[in-house]
């Protein structure tokens, strides 16, 4: 043991006097510690509440001509089997269709929605809809699915059919997969809700996939970003190309816009969003 000498000089007047003496413990800070300590503790166990607002992201203003615009059009083609059914001879845009009036199923026409199906809203064909997946990256090995978009077939720009007989004709307006959507008219499926408050963990750009659920035949049908026409190799498609579209969202607007995960271009204003019914190897 140790003792520090320290020598003192008082004058007769002097009636006190300071002793500067710095004295150091070891539990000097612990108590803070331990006090942080409980604090993050009991966050833990009470499980304190996270702000997971929502809101609505509207699709980002375009100018056609003088006008500022914010449709939004999606189209739909599926693959008709009536027209070609071997893909690997067919290589023609052609065969992919921008209706409902398709053969999903070679020789079952009774797989086929009609006109009729259509007009009527048969259960078979109101119940089927387009699934639209937002994923935090393209790459399906590693990817989470954020949130889904659906677009029923109740909506669609029209077109005229002959649902009636030679005889007695009776021409209807009947939906089509071919979508423009917007703040009124057909909106469903327009907006994107996400998270309302921006913080490092919430995500602001998405890739986005393509199906359709056909009700008729109980499956999904897979699209991608081009007819498999265009590809030399018919079934050895880039999934993290032709398979997605990028949307990005705007927090300071609340907006979002779509592009082509290839080039960067914007899609869905004047350049339509469209989607090709991937079809298998048979």
């Amino acid at each position: 043991m140790s003792a520090n000498n320290i020598k003192i000089r008082i004058s007769p007047e002097q009636k006190s006097f300071n002793i500067p003496i710095q004295i150091n413990y070891d539990g000097l800070g612990k108590e803070d510690l331990i006090n942080n300590f409980v604090e993050e503790t009991i966050e833990q166990v009470i499980n304190p509440i996270k702000d997971f607002e929502v809101t609505r992201f509207g699709h980002k203003t375009w100018l056609s001509g003088d006008t500022l615009q914010t449709r939004i059009n999606q189209q739909f083609y599926f693959f008709d089997r009536e027209i070609e059914v071997d893909l690997t001879t067919a290589g023609n845009i052609e065969n992919w269709v921008n209706s409902y009036n398709f053969t999903t199923v070679p020789d079952f026409e009774n797989q086929k929605f009609t006109d009729k199906d259509i007009y009527y809203l048969n259960n078979s064909f109101k119940r089927s809809f387009f699934k639209l997946d937002l994923y935090d990256t393209p790459d399906s090995e590693t990817q989470r699915l954020m949130l889904t978009i659906i677009i029923p077939t109740q909506q669609g720009v029209t077109t005229t059919a002959d649902i009636g007989t030679e005889t007695v004709p009776f021409v209807v307006d009947i939906k089509t997969p071919n979508f423009i959507l917007d703040y009124i008219g057909d909106k469903e499926g327009f907006f994107i809700y996400w998270l309302k408050n921006q913080t490092e963990n919430v995500p602001t750009e998405f890739y986005m996939s393509a199906k359709f659920f056909n009700a008729k035949i109980g499956q999904f049908i897979r699209m991608t970003t081009k007819p498999q026409a265009d590809f030399s190799k018919k079934f050895n498609v880039e999934k993290n190309k032709y398979f997605y579209r990028k949307i990005i969202l705007n927090y300071s607007t609340y907006e979002y816009e779509v592009k082509n995960v290839i080039t960067g271009t914007r899609v869905g204003t004047l350049q339509p969003i469209k989607w090709y019914e991937y079809v298998n190897p048979s």
